[in-house]
């Protein structure tokens, strides 16, 4: 469908303008959603919640929508990210970092699965440690895979020194998880 064809939907009738979007749309959401949260650490439940987020606050911020800085699913998709990597941040805020898949349990093994999440919520707190702005570069970059580019624009800094600290960032957690043997 058009994305001038479900903007008149959406604005002449919002119940099928939305219907028809999340047909359109569902599955592309759902997707950028589950790879941003698909370390067994988010439930289902914490997926739909966070591809319904993205559809409503398209449609609150429907005014804001300019066709020509990007098509309907191109905002989706941003919005998507966004809404997963702030759901990140919140758990990583309050310590909540269990796997709740159970699906994850079963296929690798109850103790493997206990074994990554006990890794990574220390990876994390190692990360948390190194303070901001490191922190956040490290983040954005290895676990939402922005580009330097993307991080320097978002965090107002330039990319040469986004490319520094994310260097001298890995540099002082490979000494503190023992990786600098050589």
């Amino acid at each position: 469908m058009q994305d001038r064809v479900l903007l008149k939907k959406l604005k002449k009738d919002p119940e099928e303008g939305m219907k028809a979007m999340i047909q359109e749309y569902a599955p592309l959401v759902y997707a950028v959603v589950r790879g941003k949260l698909n370390r067994g650490l988010f439930s289902d439940f914490d997926i739909e919640a966070c591809v319904a987020d993205t559809f409503s606050e398209f449609y609150l911020d429907l005014d804001k929508y300019n066709e020509s800085l990007g098509s309907i699913k191109s905002w989706l998709c941003v919005m998507a990210r966004h809404n997963a990597a702030d759901l990140v941040r919140k758990r990583m805020r309050e310590g909540v970092l269990l796997p709740l898949d159970e699906g994850l349990c079963e296929e690798e093994g109850l103790e493997e699965a206990l074994f990554e999440s006990e890794l990574f919520s220390e990876l994390v707190k190692e990360i948390k440690a190194l303070g901001e702005p490191d922190s956040e570069i490290l983040m954005r970059k290895f676990y939402f895979s922005q580009s330097s580019k993307e991080i320097a624009k978002e965090l107002d800094m330039t990319i040469s020194n986004i490319d520094t600290r994310t260097h001298r960032a890995i540099v002082k957690l490979r000494k503190k998880l023992g990786g600098d043997r050589e």
